[in-house]
């Protein structure tokens, strides 16, 4: 039998795009988010607020990064 030992996840800090002005109620929610991420996963987190065409702009952000995990 092989042991399989879990790599660690994240190496690198960890971007969280906010959709909303910053100082909005969704900037602080996500805030408070990234700080209990940061907690958790041991690696910063930094909100990052991409405002304009309803979501459309931090949506195509977030789809055009490169994944950092792949799926087997």
């Amino acid at each position: 039998a092989f042991t399989a030992h879990a790599q660690d996840f994240p190496t690198k800090p960890i971007r969280l795009v906010v959709p909303y002005p910053p100082g909005g109620p969704t900037d602080v929610v996500g805030r408070l988010f990234a700080s209990k991420m940061t907690e958790a996963f041991g690696q910063p987190v930094v909100v990052e607020n991409r405002t304009g065409a309803s979501g459309t702009i931090a949506a195509e952000l977030a789809r055009a990064v490169a994944p950092t995990m792949k799926s087997e």
